[in-house]
């Protein structure tokens, strides 16, 4: 991504404009200038109703977002600060002051937001960032860099042209902020009505936003990295204008709009970018653009956060993978992500002291600072940090007449057709929102002047529309009684009693594949024991009622798939057991369990299901040669029913696993992976273990003839 989007709950808003007095936003660190940050600037249609404009004055959004008071003194909105709340915030101050006598109003503004974050009912606002790429924060650097340099040679007009340009980019980013805003207040700005809960009651269109925009220059680790923090107050005025009061912002409906503002930003600064006469390249990975000409080496070197959090990821994998048995999934991993950039994070103080990747007892100066980044590039022998712009200009010299992408008819049904196989991959339905983010992947760099927000509308449309060969449609069910005249939303045209952007799309080849499960789920199976004999065999175990009818339905059933629901702690493993147990003695044949974990596999064997395996060990941690072990497991009898911790179990067939420890049955069948995100692969011969096998020994496949408990 040309820009990078995130957003969060922010509790204080003191950790932008603490310090400011100093001429900037000292809470974002003193970064170039020795005045500091440049102080925030309003935007949005919220702010100006206020009667704000331009310069953020610390003291005025302060009162706004934390206390609710307008820049005329007027309460807005009456709320009060639970009293332990306040208490707290004191007792966590004082506490750091007598571990720290000499902390900064910046680490204290930090203490009092960790400690409000605690409450999840005092949200003052809301802090959407937006991070521009590494060459783009690098290429603004070089701009600065230079200028002093050649300021320090006595050449003022060059300086000053560095710097023009430099501020250039520093616009960019900031306009790209502010139409992010204007998109928000279009389509993620609501509020609620009347009685309503988290699914019922009436949602409005907002009056617009107000919103600080706090422009930063450097990340946590002291490296280069232009991001602006758009601080999004938590409080809206209905469009309609049936009165004045202020209410919350609909929180659900701005976050799930989150991946739906990501193009819109990414796509505006590239073409902000590319009017300033920079060509932008293509990433690798297909996320986004970088500035043609800055060199992936000098990239990398000023990227130590994300060295940082990405060595502290792989940790928290290994941990999971140790813990669980298993690779941590898609969304696992997002959360470890999190959880690594925190652990990784250094508190504003700390940054300000860091250059060089060096924390130090002192700020460095500007010139410090600068003068740091240059040996930076020096002592790893890379291309010179002062030097970037001109390697940047000349390769847009070099590239001014190269071919672009032909953005047609049949490229842009193509970007529709990528856009909904990604979507598609990832969720079983998606939103508008999650589309165009695909979308967006899925177009190529633009050219200067093109509108990226239309384009990504527009195929996005022609993704869901049935012109582009994606068949897809909506599975969102629709009202049973046209209820428009009771209220319908000027924004999407909605009505007022169903949710914004509630829409949901799938494939109808996603629907067919859950028809198929179904449809085999279904399927009628001989009953082998009756209820008289399971009734009878069950009231001589120790289970309760309810475990007991639970085991009864599972033995006498007829149907090729039962689904054991229970709360955790209800003792499902332990009645899989007891089944187990009974289902051997009626018919003589063996229960196998299947788990997604180590810790599953071994809850079942503990509760005496010795034959207990977690599908998710992959075949390929088995060492070369070495015989596999399970061989004798892996050759099950036909019908033995295969229980999986949380309520299920497989009545399968003799089946090998998949690395050839023994020969299939049918060569070529078709094997599932247990975690259903991989597609299927298929049987290998006798003693083959392809190396794109992931699949356990104990992973026993199941066919449409399994019954499954």
């Amino acid at each position: 991504m040309t820009a990078n989007v995130t957003l969060h709950a922010g509790h204080d808003v003191a950790y932008f404009t603490s310090g400011q007095g100093r001429g900037g936003c000292t809470g974002a660190m003193s970064y170039y200038t020795a005045a500091g940050e440049p102080p925030g600037q309003w935007a949005g249609k919220g702010a100006a109703g206020l009667g704000l404009s331009g310069q953020v004055d610390p003291n005025v959004i302060g009162r706004l977002y934390q206390h609710n008071i307008g820049p005329d003194g007027e309460l807005l909105v009456k709320r009060r600060q639970a009293k332990a709340t306040a208490e707290r915030e004191q007792e966590a101050v004082a506490a750091h002051l007598a571990a720290h006598p000499y902390a900064s109003a910046l680490e204290l503004a930090e203490v009092r937001a960790a400690e409000r974050g605690k409450d999840p009912h005092s949200v003052p606002y809301f802090d959407l960032t937006i991070s521009a790429v590494k060459s783009v924060s690098v290429l603004h650097a070089s701009y600065r860099v230079a200028a002093r340099q050649a300021r320090g040679r006595g050449e003022g007009d060059q300086a000053a042209g560095l710097d023009a340009r430099a501020d250039e980019i520093e616009h960019a980013l900031m306009d790209s902020a502010r139409e992010v805003v204007a998109w928000l207040e279009r389509h993620a700005t609501y509020t609620r009505t009347g009685h309503h809960s988290a699914r019922t009651g009436e949602w409005r269109d907002g009056d617009g936003l107000a919103a600080g925009l706090f422009l930063h220059h450097l990340s946590r680790n002291g490296d280069p990295q232009l991001h602006v923090h758009v601080a999004i107050w938590n409080r809206v005025q209905r469009a309609d204008g049936a009165d004045a009061k202020w209410r919350t912002l609909d929180s659900r409906t701005l976050h799930s709009q989150r991946l739906a503002v990501a193009p819109v930003a990414d796509r505006i600064l590239e073409t902000k970018l590319a009017a300033l006469g920079h060509v932008m390249v293509p990433r690798a990975d297909g996320n986004g653009a970088e500035v043609g000409g800055v060199s992936q080496d000098v990239m990398d070197l000023f990227s130590s956060r994300a060295v940082a959090v990405t060595g502290e990821l792989d940790r928290l994998a290994k941990e999971y993978q140790a813990v669980h048995g298993r690779q941590p999934s898609r969304r696992t991993l997002w959360l470890l992500h999190q959880q690594a950039g925190q652990n990784t994070r250094r508190i504003k103080a700390q940054a300000r002291r860091t250059m060089a990747r060096q924390t130090g007892t002192a700020e460095p100066t500007a010139a410090q600072r600068l003068a740091a980044w240059e040996a930076q590039t020096a002592h790893r022998e890379v291309q010179a940090l002062s030097a970037v712009h001109e390697e940047a200009a000349r390769f847009a010299t070099e590239n001014a007449g190269r071919a672009r992408p032909v953005l047609d008819a049949a490229a842009k049904r193509t970007a529709a057709r990528i856009a909904v196989a990604e979507v598609q991959k990832q969720h079983a339905v998606w939103s508008m929102a999650q589309l165009r983010f695909e979308v967006h992947r899925a177009l190529p760099v633009l050219k200067p002047g093109a509108d990226g927000q239309a384009v990504v509308t527009e195929v996005a449309r022609l993704a869901v529309c049935g012109r582009a060969g994606t068949e897809v449609v909506q599975v969102t069910a629709p009202d049973i009684t046209d209820v428009t005249s009771l209220g319908v939303r000027a924004s999407d045209g909605g009505t007022i009693y169903r949710p914004p952007n509630e829409e949901r799309y799938c494939t109808l080849a996603h629907l067919d594949t859950e028809e198929q499960i179904l449809a085999a789920a279904r399927r009628t199976v001989l009953q082998l024991v009756s209820h008289a004999a399971a009734r009878a065999a069950v009231e001589l175990t120790g289970l309760n009622g309810e475990q007991r009818d639970a085991v009864v339905m599972m033995l006498t059933a007829t149907g090729a798939t039962t689904v054991l629901v229970a709360p955790a702690g209800a003792g499902k493993s332990h009645t899989m057991a007891g089944f187990a147990r009974l289902w051997t003695t009626f018919t003589g044949r063996r229960v196998i369990g299947l788990t997604t974990s180590t810790n599953a596999a071994r809850v079942l064997a503990h509760e005496g299901l010795a034959e207990s395996y977690n599908t998710c060990s992959p075949c390929g941690r088995r060492p070369p040669g070495r015989p596999c072990t399970r061989t004798s497991t892996s050759r099950l009898r036909l019908g033995s029913p295969t229980p999986r911790p949380g309520g299920t179990s497989a009545s399968t067939p003799a089946r090998p696993c998949t690395c050839g420890c023994a020969p299939p049955s049918s060569p070529g069948t078709t094997s599932a992976r247990s975690s259903g995100r991989s597609p299927p692969h298929r049987w290998t011969a006798p003693g083959r273990s392809p190396a794109s096998c992931t699949i356990a020994c104990s992973t026993f496949p199941y066919p449409r003839s399994t019954r499954t408990t």
